[in-house]
């Protein structure tokens, strides 16, 4: 049966967009999602890149899978892309510990994804796809720790340790978290994964 063809696909009739969909996580999201059904609107630098054909190669992309030229720092590319979705799965961000091509567009980035959603008037869910990175980076807690939602790396220690990767991820998902505490909106849900580099993407082969 595929999943795309049946009436009771969870995502039948459903548009979702990700972010950052050439990437290692986004990948895996595309993929998930056309298997559940969904039609899905991904983001990347240039539809056109090679890089991006395993998306096209998968099994439902021919028929629900669309992707949309957007760069972090273009609004009206972000808007565009998210306007009339259901949903926002957001993995974009720059991996990087240059300060200037990290923290700018993690930080602006983020906002302008959760600012795209609200003005949509269709987005019923944001999942904001984090990094343990955001929540690492602090030298007074125990190595052994629970992290939960009220740890966040320190940003003043990610400064000193020129981590700015660390310090982009946290300066981006902190304010929305201190937001949506203070008047919770719908559907609002960061989740702070540690991936495995060197994983094969959908698609690839090791």
């Amino acid at each position: 049966m595929t999943v795309g063809d049946d009436a009771a696909a969870p995502g039948r009739g459903q548009t979702v967009c990700v972010t950052g969909a050439g990437g290692y996580v986004g990948s895996w999201i595309v993929k998930l999602l056309l298997e559940r059904g969904y039609a899905v609107r991904g983001t990347v630098r240039n539809p056109d890149d090679a890089k991006n054909a395993h998306l096209l190669a998968l099994p439902g992309a021919a028929e629900r899978l669309a992707l949309c030229k957007a760069d972090l720092l273009d609004y009206g590319a972000l808007r565009a892309a998210v306007a009339g979705c259901h949903g926002v799965f957001h993995a974009a961000s720059p991996v990087t510990d240059d300060p200037e091509e990290m923290v700018e567009p993690a930080v602006r980035g983020t906002r302008y994804v959760i600012d795209a959603a609200a003005e949509s008037g269709t987005v019923r869910r944001v999942v904001l796809t984090s990094s343990i990175g955001a929540v690492a980076m602090d030298p007074r807690r125990e190595p052994d720790a629970v992290v939960d939602e009220s740890c966040w790396s320190d940003l003043d220690f990610c400064k000193k340790t020129k981590n700015w990767y660390c310090y982009g991820k946290a300066a981006a998902e902190r304010p929305l978290h201190l937001r949506r505490r203070r008047a919770p909106p719908r559907g609002r849900r960061p989740h702070p994964p540690q991936v495995l580099p060197g994983l094969p993407r959908p698609g690839e082969v090791l």
